[in-house]
């Protein structure tokens, strides 16, 4: 099986560009060599804002009325208090960096002389005619982005940079530089009320630089290449961010530079680059049994669509959520957001930050079962980060001791209920719910079964202990039993008496969530309060709610009731089982891109392959990218395979990545599927190597 991506045109929209990252640096290269070629920038400490804390400090005045309204079933006073008195503010945003853009002369050349491709065995995009050949990667090695231009005879362009952000570019001896400066305010699109975007005094600075390998002229603001025909470009991208804690001060031109203190030969970068990329991408491999890597890929998304027997696409589909945790996700870096390390939005859609209710979990879904278990460390980062700030959190709105955080977070570890800071917004539905660190703990210590890592689990006993702290003081008894109040299924709603509402007691959800994490905590020696069971409904599916209440969306595209199968750790019976697939069927086979992979997951969990194929098949449904974000239930993958909410959300891939590999840990497999998988990770880091012809499973060594 090639692990290659394929495309005969050049990208016209960002969703058909190749993208190639190291962790800490992101491009998207388009692939145009007759005219503007763009090739757009990211690096993941650019974010808006500073350090600040935005806990509301009489928020916790109000929550015996909260509870009071919720236990009583006065939904109008509930929500009114969540978006009044106990209100949060949006997060901050992931920004993008700018482009780098190659203007090449216009040239007319013959059908069958373009290629432009990504390998993504090795994170190398390389475009070519019948004149240029451009290789584009970014080196982890080297912590720059390397464009090298071949061409059969002398050519000559010029490259410029630039950003969407208040920015200068200018020449300087053999360098080409770009400063710029973050806003201090950056609110999401859906937000409009007041001051949305203000650039202020407090944010960070960037700084971009491009040396050149070759012969070239710097001119007032760009590099011109005259008569070249072998040049490299190396890209150095820094900001003046420090840590979550202190203003992003630091001297990004200085940091900028620093990277270029020991530049080597290109071929020696290449050479390097391949060798670090490889190493992990060649853990696992994989065939499904079907060979049409002569296809371009964006006509392989339709004729799939069509009926054509491509396996081999979805074997593609699953190494390229590897490939893209490699790239988007190493130690030393942050956190992959809901783009990835990938934006080109200034208000991006959700502001392209941290939403912890499933997407930033779903990223590193796949992470340690596919053998990337060294990409995990960011996330634990996180984790650390939002739980320090989550202990104010916990005494301003809930009056007890340890730490809890809510449904958004953000490079700073924002842990306050996020949503409209005006309070004229409904954010009921997203914004009251402070089950994200025990979910996100529990995700930590799955990560310390592949890995059996005794130091890190040291290292997370204190968080677990914090957080622990938190729901001691947290739980309130009601009828009896222990229950979080207030609280929601994540951004779904009931009707209850002919009213539409979220807020709640203790939905299921939190029973799965607390469920884990309590377990979990007894590994730590810890004691731990009692909690209800998994709630099963008279009509034989798992409750959503505290309740029966009647669905507002019986598909919805959140399965939260459902995380006590997938991603819980916790072996559930036959009874729990049997409402869960009863709870599926009646959540159906359609939803965004995400949705999608979360259900192949649960599916896989649950031992039946032919449904998870349909939802894998379904994630492929090609998705026509639009100029303005466009957010529709009707989930897919684009043309360079990014999967499609829509909008972009790189979750779905890690999603439905994570859920094939289940497939194969569970040695249960589509009939359909003829070949192999190797390198699969079990717990205690045992590798998994299967064949598989017509649902049979048998396992092989090597």
């Amino acid at each position: 099986m090639k692990n290659i991506l394929y495309y005969k045109s050049k990208a016209k929209a960002w969703e058909e560009a190749l993208p190639v990252g190291n962790g800490r640096l992101g491009a998207m290269v388009f692939g145009n060599l007759s005219g503007v070629e763009r090739i757009a920038l990211n690096e993941d400490s650019l974010w808006s804002g500073y350090p600040k804390d935005l806990n509301r400090k009489d928020a916790g005045k109000h929550l015996d009325k909260i509870r009071q309204a919720i236990f009583s079933g006065n939904h109008n006073e509930a929500r009114r208090i969540a978006n009044g008195e106990r209100r949060g503010h949006w997060s901050e945003a992931y920004l993008p960096f700018g482009d780098l853009i190659i203007e090449y002369k216009k040239r007319l050349f013959k059908d069958g002389e373009y290629k432009r491709t990504l390998d993504i065995s090795k994170g190398i995009s390389t475009t070519r005619d019948s004149v240029i050949t451009q290789t584009v990667f970014a080196s982890h090695p080297a912590q720059l982005i390397v464009v090298n231009i071949k061409s059969a005879y002398p050519i000559s362009y010029k490259v410029r940079l630039q950003s969407k952000l208040d920015s200068k570019c200018y020449t300087k001896e053999d360098s080409l530089v770009m400063e710029g400066r973050a806003p201090e305010i950056c609110m999401p699109p859906y937000h409009n009320e007041g001051k949305v975007f203000d650039y202020g005094s407090g944010a960070m600075t960037f700084c971009g630089v491009v040396k050149v390998l070759g012969s070239a002229v710097f001119e007032n603001d760009c590099i011109s290449v005259n008569n070249g025909t072998d040049t490299t470009f190396l890209i150095s991208l820094a900001t003046s961010f420090v840590d979550y804690k202190s203003m992003p001060d630091a001297d990004a031109v200085q940091r900028a530079y620093s990277y270029f203190d020991n530049v080597k030969p290109y071929e020696k970068l290449l050479d390097e680059h391949k060798a670090d990329f490889s190493a992990l991408f060649d853990r696992v491999d994989l065939d499904l049994g079907s060979d049409r890597s002569d296809v371009p890929t964006d006509k392989r998304l339709k004729d799939l669509k069509k009926g054509a027997d491509d396996n081999n696409l979805i074997a593609l589909l699953f190494q390229y959520g590897r490939y893209l945790t490699i790239s988007c996700s190493r130690p030393g870096t942050q956190a992959m957001t809901l783009q990835g390390i990938f934006n080109p939005h200034i208000r991006a859609p959700w502001s392209s930050s941290y939403t912890v209710n499933i997407n930033t979990e779903m990223n590193y879904w796949c992470t340690d079962i596919c053998n990337l278990s060294e990409c995990f460390e960011p996330f634990f980062e996180l984790v650390k980060k939002m739980t320090e700030n989550g202990k104010v959190t916990a005494k301003d709105y809930y009056n007890c001791s340890g730490s809890c955080a809510h449904h958004n977070s953000d490079i700073w570890g924002a842990s306050y209920p996020a949503g409209d800071p005006t309070g004229k917004a409904n954010s009921e539905s997203y914004a009251c719910w402070q089950s994200t660190l025990p979910w996100m703990l529990n995700q930590v210590f799955e990560h310390y079964r592949y890995t059996k890592d005794i130091a890190l689990f040291d290292k997370m006993k204190p968080y677990f202990k914090a957080v622990l702290d938190f729901y001691n003081d947290f739980l309130v008894e009601h009828n009896g039993v222990n229950v979080t109040c207030p609280s929601l299924s994540p951004e779904n709603t009931y009707i209850d008496n002919g009213e539409k509402a979220s807020l709640t007691y203790m939905p299921t959800m939190d029973i799965g969530i607390l469920q884990e994490f309590f377990a979990n905590c007894r590994e730590f020696g810890f004691d731990t309060p009692e909690i209800p069971d998994i709630p099963i409904g008279s009509d034989g599916r798992i409750n959503e709610w505290c309740k029966e209440y009647r669905e507002t969306e019986k598909e919805h595209r959140h399965v939260s009731h459902l995380y006590c199968i997938y991603p819980s750790s916790i072996q559930q019976g036959d009874e729990i089982n049997k409402a869960a697939e009863k709870s599926l069927y009646t959540r159906g086979f359609g939803g965004t891109g995400w949705s999608l992979g979360w259900k192949v997951c649960l599916w896989a969990r649950l031992k039946n392959p032919e449904n998870a194929l349909q939802l894998i098949k379904n994630q492929l449904t090609p998705i026509r990218p639009t100029k303005i974000p466009i957010y529709a239930a009707g989930g897919g993958s684009y043309p360079n395979l990014f999967d499609a909410h829509p909008p972009f959300q790189i979750d779905g891939n890690f999603g439905v990545t994570a859920g094939i590999a289940e497939l194969f840990k569970n040695k249960t497999v589509p009939k359909e599927w003829n070949g192999y998988a190797k390198g699969i990770k079990l717990y205690g880091g045992e590798i998994l190597n299967i064949e598989f012809a017509q649902g049979d499973v048998t396992d092989i060594n090597g």
